[in-house]
């Protein structure tokens, strides 16, 4: 009986262990993975945490917040959370439909009267998930002018939306505005009594033991707040957070600074409960649907996805940053940086190595038929090689990538970038519209196609993102070099 006691004390430790930390060898794979990746996109600073059920499981810094002075990453430094302070401000909706103050089914209308006639349907649920119509952060109004005063109130701003139409009719697509998150914190300052500042202060940051997080304001020395950067012609550039705006007031569609220790406490709070039901939880991280049915892999305010039965929800921010919680494993990984522009792809790699990706296959491709014809020898033979990919300016990133196509028992696979310690190796398969396409998962629902151009000479192909809305996007051109 004793033997027993102790084998089982034994099995308990082992297995409380095996939840609540990361084998040395996989800590030391993420550690030089994140070396090289700082290196290879010249990323300055990073923070990187990963907790399971809330817990820290692995949390380290590297690197600098400031390169003219040489400051490291701390615990304390503060990073611009950029879009991923769009989950905060759907946080704050959540919180007030759950107390019955609004209705995420009502027009907005019910909240703001003066809305323009042109926008009669859009709901608060419209705006949580990007389908309202109002048009994308690159076109929209709401800002004005950007200005060094300081001197824009949010009732001001808001006088800027209205003087925008729609782009489409609400709930007829999807497109990512700005202008819409606004209006949610725009419509909680006037519901809830606070300012939306205050309101975060009080019920989001207070609450969530988010004891160094705060909104940005350019009028304000913020003690380890870190130097934003990003790049040029392929080298790294002090932007002095360019794209950070400098009005102060409201910022709910991408105003947040946190500390990584401020995104632990927040992630357990939103694991246990702490701000919202369990319900409220499941309802934003349930992808929305469009008038016709058709699927957004959106829910509010999070990119959201079930791949082999495994729920994954991930947002990132323009600043450098990257959120990704796999909700059925209760793992969830935390990438905090200060390079505007580099491949954020940080996350889904570090998942790769802890061994909690989904196993994405054929059968999970949304956007084409895959070929029941095989394809031959011959037209293997020629797409193997090197190829050089150029973006265009629908592509996030600036610099080509030389990648490789590669034949791997009579089927073809495509490794990027090419002649780099860590690539991306995935297999591509043929559909029937004769294109070929990546079998690979993406934190956002993005399936990646290429189309053969046909010439004598040489082979290349157009490159596009396919998304299940009903439209694809052209990125750039892939050109074989050897």
């Amino acid at each position: 009986m004793r033997y027993l006691i102790t084998f089982i004390l034994l099995l308990t430790s082992f297995i409380g262990k095996s939840q609540n930390s990361i084998s040395d060898e996989k800590s030391l794979k993420i550690d030089q993975y994140i070396d090289y990746i700082m290196e290879s996109q010249k990323i300055p600073g990073l923070a990187l945490a990963i907790t399971h059920n809330g817990k820290v499981i692995k949390k380290k810094n590297y690197g600098l917040a400031s390169i003219e002075y040489k400051v490291p990453i701390t615990d304390s430094s503060a990073f611009w959370l950029a879009s991923i302070s769009k989950h905060f401000t759907a946080t704050t909706i959540m919180q007030l439909y759950e107390k019955g103050i609004i209705d995420i089914e009502d027009e907005i209308e019910n909240y703001l009267p003066d809305t323009p006639l042109i926008w009669k349907g859009i709901t608060i649920k419209h705006l949580l998930t990007h389908t309202s119509g109002l048009p994308s952060s690159d076109t929209a109004n709401y800002l004005g002018h950007r200005s060094a005063r300081g001197s824009y109130s949010s009732d001001e701003i808001y006088e800027n939306i209205k003087s925008d139409s729609l782009v489409f009719q609400p709930g007829e697509d999807f497109l990512y505005s700005d202008e819409g998150i606004f209006l949610l914190g725009y419509i909680t300052q006037k519901v809830s009594g606070l300012s939306f500042n205050e309101y975060m202060q009080k019920k989001i940051f207070n609450s969530s033991n988010m004891h160094f997080a705060y909104l940005m304001n350019h009028f304000k020395i913020h003690l380890n707040q870190v130097t934003g950067y990003s790049m040029k012609n392929g080298e790294i550039i002090p932007d002095r957070n360019s794209y950070r705006l400098i009005d102060a007031e409201i910022r709910p569609a991408g105003g947040i600074y946190a500390t990584i220790e401020d995104m632990i406490n927040w992630e357990n709070s939103m694991i246990n409960n702490v701000l919202l039901k369990k319900e409220s939880k499941d309802l934003m991280w349930k992808s929305h649907k469009l008038n016709n049915g058709s699927p957004t892999y959106y829910g509010f305010c999070w990119n959201t996805q079930v791949i082999q039965n495994k729920r994954i929800i991930y947002h990132s921010g323009v600043a450098g940053t990257e959120y990704m919680r796999f909700v059925d494993d209760s793992i969830s990984i935390i990438i905090l940086t200060n390079q505007a522009k580099y491949e954020r792809a940080i996350s889904q790699i570090v998942a790769e190595i802890i061994g909690i990706s989904p196993n994405y296959t054929e059968k999970d491709i949304k956007t084409g038929i895959v070929s029941n014809q095989k394809p031959n020898k011959e037209e293997i033979e020629r797409l193997v090689g090197e190829y050089e990919f150029t973006p265009n300016e629908n592509y996030y990133l600036e610099n080509k990538i030389l990648m490789d196509i590669i034949e791997k028992d009579n089927e073809l696979w495509i490794e990027y970038p090419a002649k780099n310690i860590y690539k991306k190796k995935r297999k591509v398969t043929k559909l029937d519209n004769g294109r070929w396409i990546q079998i690979s998962w993406e934190p956002t629902f993005v399936e990646t196609s290429f189309e053969v151009v046909n010439s004598k000479d040489e082979v290349s192909f157009k490159v596009f993102e396919d998304y299940d809305l009903g439209y694809e996007i052209h990125v750039g051109e892939m050109r074989k070099v050897n």
